[in-house]
């Protein structure tokens, strides 16, 4: 199965929670998790209002001209779509600096007061749908979001990636890596491609990733793709950033027993075994048989939404 492939996968997801929204407008299916709404940072939207005034006037008093007119700038344009504004803030971010990570809450809580009156102009549906996809390293992570994010963009969407890339523990120091297998999509005017190190965050994302996923929502991108590093069975902190998590693993992925043990593989909703073509058609069928016995043994996390488990062809 190629990204075409899991499209219907997409269309079938039902809702698993509905305290925050019911219904998204994706795809025309419903979000699975949509109550949950995924960290302090989009919490904070539906445990207070927050108009912009207020948002802005939090540190307002304490900005100089320069800071305020930087605020202006980044998010005018951001709100605007404009993708060099969109880079610039997730760089102001991520930064490390104790003033500029001021600066930064700032700017979070103005984007989310906008994202939060678009919400309200389309009768409380998200303004986007998120999608995590994880894996070992050499899955085809960047491989499938290449692919996929082409055929997304082709039906419409604006699609946002952000690529996770792990940091050195000896230099600090991170290649990032994940942006030169997507070649096609990085010269796509609707995709935006964001690659970050993990910076010794572990959980296969970055500190900011939350923050990162907000600021694309309210540049206006319809899909975020976030892509994790190469991760264990441990590392699944994504799986409460998204709406989809997707779960890739290569042919030789283990066996049924495998496949029951906690960890990852009970947080995926869609488990997909990458490359099965050629002489690896084989093993990818059995390992997908296997998979799709193992996760009838976990438990159920909803009545409306069962974890699938599919393949994909290295040549798509």
């Amino acid at each position: 199965m190629g990204p075409a492939g899991f499209l219907p996968f997409l269309q079938r997801v039902n809702t698993l929670s509905s305290t925050c929204t019911s219904a998204a407008v994706i795809f025309s299916f419903q979000l699975p998790r949509a109550g949950r709404w995924h960290g302090p940072v989009c919490a904070l939207v539906h445990h207070r209002s927050i108009s912009v005034e207020k948002a802005f006037s939090h540190h307002g008093s304490e900005l100089t001209d320069k800071e305020s007119r930087l605020l202006d700038r980044l998010y005018n344009g951001l709100v605007g779509g404009q993708r060099s504004s969109l880079a610039e803030s997730i760089t102001l971010v991520e930064t490390q600096h104790l003033r500029k990570k001021e600066l930064a809450q700032v700017l979070l809580q103005r984007v989310l007061a906008f994202r939060q009156e678009q919400e309200r102009l389309s009768g409380g549906k998200p303004v986007a749908f998120r999608v995590g996809l994880s894996g070992p390293p050499g899955a085809g992570k960047s491989s499938f979001i290449e692919v996929l994010g082409k055929m997304l963009t082709g039906k419409g969407h604006k699609v946002s990636v952000l690529a996770v890339d792990p940091s050195s523990c000896t230099t600090g120091g991170s290649l990032m890596g994940d942006k030169t297998r997507m070649t096609e999509l990085s010269r796509d005017m609707n995709a935006f491609i964001r690659p970050s190190p993990t910076s010794g965050t572990l959980g296969g994302v970055t500190r900011t990733t939350n923050e990162s996923i907000v600021l694309c929502e309210g540049a206006g991108y319809d899909i975020v793709l976030v892509e994790t590093v190469g991760v264990g069975q441990s590392e699944f902190a994504v799986a409460d950033m998204v709406d989809l998590f997707v779960l890739l693993i290569p042919p030789a992925g283990g066996d049924e027993l495998q496949g029951i043990k906690r960890g990852i593989i009970e947080k995926a909703d869609l488990v997909v075994v990458t490359k099965s073509d050629g002489e690896l058609v084989i093993p990818a069928r059995k390992i997908q048989a296997e998979y799709t016995s193992a996760l009838k043994l976990l438990r159920k996390k909803s009545k409306t939404w069962k974890p699938k488990s599919a393949l994909r062809a290295a040549s798509l």
